[in-house]
């Protein structure tokens, strides 16, 4: 989604600067040394990559404690997901895709750049902890929360976290990991600056969100 990797880990490390400090850092393209130079400013754990130029090699061993990985050139996921709970195990399986349907249900056509940024939002709240609620703009994530009781706390600290990191909230979109069931969700997004919604749906209050949207002339699609 950007056109140099330099480009791409500043895009992504201008989304949570903080939560980067100690992190697990994962490319898709071989690791050149300015990118090196840029990730050598802050602690990691571990970086993944296809491969490492000799230069950016060399640059990054330099810090002891440090993991260095070459990505496989293909490898597969698990069809099935394992997890303990009390008395037993819970199986499903893996979650292969971003959405089956897409459905217009707010007050105007969602555009295509809009369109864009929802997919990305949604494959981030789709991989998180529950009551997930994650702010996209121009394809870069510019705030997150999640794991809250209410999807009401989950949102208004992600506005504060785009806020906290100078992030221009007004046209981002919005998505979240499970429906609105009332619309103070979305009046709340929608004072911050938020233009478009994804939400699965599915709860009997739908229509309370989704008239919002429509009488404020809100993207909600999903």
């Amino acid at each position: 989604m950007r056109p140099t990797l330099p480009a791409a880990w500043d895009a992504a490390l201008a989304g949570d600067p903080e939560s980067a400090f100690g992190g697990v850092l994962i490319c898709n393209a071989p690791v050149d040394k300015t990118t090196a130079d840029a990730i050598n400013e802050i602690f990691f754990e571990v970086l993944i990559a296809p491969s490492f130029e000799a230069d950016a090699l060399t640059a990054l061993e330099t810090k002891k404690n440090r993991i260095l990985l070459r990505l496989k050139d293909s490898f597969t996921l698990p069809r099935k997901m394992y997890k303990m709970v009390l008395g037993g195990s819970l199986v499903q399986d893996m979650d292969e895709g971003n959405y089956s349907r897409w459905e217009e249900a707010g007050g105007r056509e969602t555009t295509a750049s809009e369109k864009e940024d929802l997919s990305f939002a949604n494959m981030f709240a789709n991989i998180s902890n529950r009551i997930a609620i994650a702010l996209v703009k121009d394809k870069q994530l510019i705030g997150k929360r999640m794991g809250q009781t209410s999807r009401v706390d989950a949102l208004r600290m992600a506005i504060e976290k785009a806020k906290q990191f100078k992030a221009d909230i007004k046209g981002a979109v919005l998505a979240s990991d499970a429906f609105f069931p009332f619309s103070d969700s979305v009046q709340i997004a929608h004072t911050a600056g938020i233009s478009a919604f994804i939400q699965p749906g599915g709860s009997v209050r739908d229509k309370d969100s989704i008239e919002y949207c429509r009488q404020h002339k809100l993207a909600n699609g999903g």
